[in-house]
């Protein structure tokens, strides 16, 4: 009871019907994250899209697709999947196994082989000489569609021995690509990172203004960081306007460059298992905070994305914490560049002498400040000390992307591809032929065996060489 039952639950997994509803599943499943936004709950278009669709957004909450690659339903079915396409993947190759053995064998097969063990005779008509039976059975099978090659005395047509691999190839190598997949799902990070013209951040965390990252990603081992060099409003390159583009450069733990590169849409950096893509770009504000004996002590970088409906054409991407001599943040200062307009729209590129606007306010928001000044130039404090703009430019916000599958996913995607060829391409046929004298006369002993892309059967095949060699009256014996 206990076998039947287990031959039963393996055969099921095992289906083509499983595996077919289960790839149809995760398809769907994949194809809802674009119209779903992922993060944590937190995340502010996820929020955003939950108040928009309350009823909806509890079914998506409880099934998790708000993180679908990491969500248990996923993993679940990606699971079966495997396991299904494993057992499949295996039962073909032991198809495969047994029919490159046939293969083999009949590669070694002489005409005594095939006298002494074959599937059919045929009888042939008494005029005919052992010379004449088989260029006929040659021919005739050639008409068919099946090219022999003569060995001494025996026709041959046997398919090489990699024409068996085609299914197993695409089946292991469709297990392989949902293995990496889905190992991928849960180590891969993806966020985007806005990064001045000649700051350097480094590749964590806390640099990211949104980031994904799979629950066994691990920062422990990434050791290095993203700088972006210059800047080009617009670039051009083959003939080309790129846009927006800046020249980014990644650096190791020690901050020795590893590599540097412009970054332009499909012109991606890589490196390793990182990629670096272009998202969009914005302003910067280098401040630096003087004490009231006019030490420095610290800065910050001020990025601001352009708007439509701000006043001066520029948001702050977050505002500054301003603490007091005992530590404690007692004022918030935001800084924009007030940009110029061109037929009602906002210029988006700096200005010719780009000045910044420094806004004061307590922590219950009032007023104290609110000061136009030129780089170089203070900003008085209303606790003591200053505020000090620096320099103003551009910053890149860039997409980044740590993951490690590409290379692995390419050879994964080659092999099911070359195994999908082989599969529907390639003959899978042993044909073996050779003249037996008895004591009725002449006869063709033929051992056939077709399994895949044969133009003909086993049936057609006989009857067809019956018909051109033999007493149609008599027939055939097997």
């Amino acid at each position: 009871m206990i076998r039947t039952v287990w031959r039963r639950s393996v055969r099921f997994l095992g289906s083509a019907g499983f595996a077919t509803v289960l790839l149809a599943f995760v398809g769907l499943w994949s194809l809802a994250t674009t119209f779903i936004p992922q993060g944590e709950p937190s995340n502010a278009l996820v929020a955003a899209w939950a108040s928009a669709h309350p009823f909806i957004d509890s079914v998506v909450r409880a099934v998790g697709l708000h993180q679908a690659f990491t969500s248990p339903v996923f993993a679940v079915s990606v699971f079966a999947l495997s396991v299904s396409t494993a057992l499949c993947a295996w039962r073909r190759t032991k198809v495969a196994m047994h029919r490159g053995r046939a293969l083999a064998n009949a590669g070694r097969a002489d005409e005594q082989s095939v006298a002494a063990r074959h599937d059919f005779e045929i009888s042939c008509d008494p005029v005919l000489s052992a010379s004449e039976v088989l260029p006929i059975a040659s021919e005739t099978l050639r008409d068919l569609g099946v090219r022999t090659k003569r060995r001494g005395d025996m026709l041959a047509a046997v398919s090489p021995a990699w024409s068996v691999l085609g299914s197993p190839i695409f089946h292991w190598a469709l297990l392989a690509l949902i293995v990496v997949v889905l190992a991928s799902s849960l180590q891969r990070s993806e966020g985007k990172i806005g990064v001045a013209v000649g700051q350097t951040k480094p590749d964590a965390p806390e640099s990211y203004g949104s980031l994904r990252t799979g629950p066994l990603h691990n920062w422990d081992n990434v050791h290095r960081s993203i700088r972006v060099d210059a800047f080009d409003l617009q670039f051009r390159t083959g003939g080309i306007d790129r846009g927006p583009t800046p020249t980014v450069s990644v650096l190791d733990g020690t901050g020795q460059v590893i590599k540097t590169q412009r970054v332009y849409p499909n012109h991606q950096l890589k490196t390793g298992s990182l990629a670096i893509y272009p998202s969009t770009y914005g302003l910067s504000a280098a401040v630096s905070f003087v004490n009231t004996s006019g030490v420095e002590t610290g800065r910050f970088v001020e990025l601001m994305d352009f708007s439509e409906t701000a006043a001066g054409g520029t948001v702050p991407a977050q505002s500054i914490g301003i603490s007091n001599s005992a530590g404690s943040v007692e004022l918030v200062a935001a800084v924009t560049v007030p940009l110029e307009r061109v037929d009602g729209q906002v210029d988006q590129s700096l200005p010719k002498d780009p000045t910044a606007r420094v806004v004061v306010t307590s922590l219950d928001g009032t007023p104290l400040v609110d000061r136009v000044v030129s780089p170089g130039e203070d900003v008085a404090l209303p606790i003591g000390g200053s505020l000090r703009v620096d320099n103003i430019g551009y910053y890149a916000r860039l997409q980044v992307v740590d993951d490690w599958s590409t290379i692995p996913l390419y050879v994964c995607l080659v092999a099911a591809t070359l195994g999908l060829t082989i599969a529907f391409v390639a003959h899978q046929q042993i044909i073996l032929a050779t003249v037996i004298e008895g004591p009725d006369g002449l006869k063709l002993a033929a051992t056939a065996r077709l399994w895949r892309n044969t133009l003909s059967t086993r049936s057609t095949l006989e009857s067809k060489l019956t018909e051109a060699l033999g007493d149609v009256a008599k027939g055939s014996t097997t």
